[in-house]
C-alpha cells in the first residue's frame, strides 16, 4: 500500500484501475461482480446513501491530511480510468443482453412445435383466406359482421390456447373477406370462376392461399355459433373435443375438374378451428393434396392434438388416409 501512495503522489495518472481499486477501497472491484468487493465496509454493509456518505466522511476526518490527498487523487484517476472504460462496459452489457435475447429466442423456439416455427420462419407479412360470402339476405350484413369477429377471435383461441408457443401468427393472420352482392347464392362454379380471376389478376395479397378459399353461405349464417356470438373453447390436450363451441366451413379447391374416382365434389367440410393450424399449413408444406385432405376430413372433425406434435394433422379417428 505504500508503495502504491508513493506512485499516487509522484504521478497519480500511471495508476491502474486495479490500483485505484485497491487504495480506495481496500479490494479489488471486478466490473459485474459485486461480490468480488465485499470485503470493503461500504458494499458490505447494508446501508442506505446518506449512511454510506456519513461512513466515508468518518473516514476521510479519521485519515491524515497525506492519506486524504492521496485519496484524492485516486479518487481522480478512478474516475478518469472509468470515464475512459464506459464504452468498454457499455459494450459488455449491449453483448450480455443479446446473449440473453438469444437464448431466450433459442428457448422460445424449442418450444413450438415444428409446423409454427416452420410459418415463422417463412417471415410472412401475413398470412390466411380468400372468404366468399354468398347470403345477402334481409339482416345477414349483422350476421356478417358477427362472423368477422368469431373468425378472427377463434384464430387467436387456436394459436394463443391451443398452441400457445404460435402466439406471434395472430397478429399476421390477415384473411380477405370478400362482400359483393353479385355473389348472393353463388355456386362454388361461380365462385372458382371469381377466385381464379382474382388469382391471375394478382388481387390476392401475398400470404394468402391461392390453391384455396373458404365460403360464408347461409348455413354459416344462421348457425346458432353467430346468432349466439359463441365463442370457441379449447379442450385440454389429449381431451376429446365435441366441437360444440364452433362451426363448420367450405375450404373449396379452386382448381377442381370433377375426373377424381372418389366421391370428393371439389370441396371439404371443417370446423373453423381447423382453419388457423391444419388447413393454412398443409397448403403453405404442401404436405397433402386434396384427396387426402378429403379422406381426412369426411369421418368428422379431428380431435385436439398435443401441443408437442409436429404437425398439426387433422385426424378424425374414423377415416384412414389412403396409401
Amino acid at each position: 500500500m505504500a508503495e502504491l501512495k508513493d506512485k499516487v503522489a509522484v504521478s497519480h495518472v500511471t495508476l491502474t484501475q486495479e490500483e485505484a481499486d485497491i487504495i480506495l477501497f481496500g479490494v479489488t472491484w471486478e466490473l459485474d461482480n459485486p461480490a468480488s468487493g465485499k470485503k470493503y465496509l461500504l458494499w458490505s454493509m447494508d446501508l442506505v446513501e446518506e449512511e454510506r456518505q456519513l461512513v466515508e466522511k468518518v473516514q476521510t476526518s479519521l485519515g491524515n491530511p497525506y492519506d486524504n490527498a492521496i485519496k484524492r487523487l485516486a479518487s481522480k484517476r478512478w474516475d478518469e480510468l472509468r470515464q475512459l472504460d464506459q464504452p468498454v462496459r457499455e459494450q459488455r452489457r449491449e453483448q450480455k443482453a443479446q446473449e440473453m435475447r438469444a437464448a431466450f429466442a433459442t428457448q422460445r423456439e424449442a418450444g413450438r412445435p415444428i409446423w409454427a416455427q416452420e410459418m415463422l420462419a417463412a417471415k410472412l407479412a401475413h398470412w390466411g383466406f380468400v372468404i366468399f360470402r354468398t347470403d345477402y339476405r334481409e339482416g345477414t350484413d349483422k350476421k356478417w359482421h358477427v362472423f368477422k369477429g368469431v373468425y378472427r377471435m377463434t384464430a387467436a383461441t387456436v394459436l394463443r390456447d391451443c398452441w400457445n408457443k404460435a402466439n406471434t401468427l395472430v397478429t399476421t393472420q390477415k384473411s380477405l373477406l370478400v362482400s359483393d352482392p353479385e355473389l348472393d347464392g353463388a355456386s362454388l362454379d361461380t365462385l372458382r370462376e371469381r377466385f381464379k380471376r382474382m388469382r391471375e389478376n394478382g388481387e390476392i395479397p401475398s400470404g394468402r392461399a391461392t390453391v384455396c378459399f373458404l365460403v360464408v353461405d347461409e348455413a354459416v349464417l344462421d348457425h346458432n355459433v353467430i346468432s349466439t356470438k359463441t365463442l370457441y373453447k379449447s379442450k385440454s390436450p389429449g381431451e376429446a373435443d365435441p366441437w360444440d363451441t364452433t362451426l363448420s366451413l367450405r375450404a373449396v379447391d379452386p382448381d377442381y375438374n370433377n375426373t377424381g374416382t372418389l366421391d370428393f365434389e371439389g370441396y371439404i367440410t371443417i370446423p373453423l378451428p381447423k382453419v388457423f393450424d391444419w388447413l393454412y399449413y398443409c397448403f403453405m408444406s404442401k404436405s397433402e393434396d386434396w384427396k387426402t385432405r378429403y379422406v381426412n376430413t369426411k369421418g368428422g372433425p379431428a380431435e385436439v392434438m398435443d401441443p408437442d406434435a409436429p404437425y398439426p394433422a387433422y385426424r378424425s379417428g374414423m377415416e384412414s388416409p389412403l396409401p
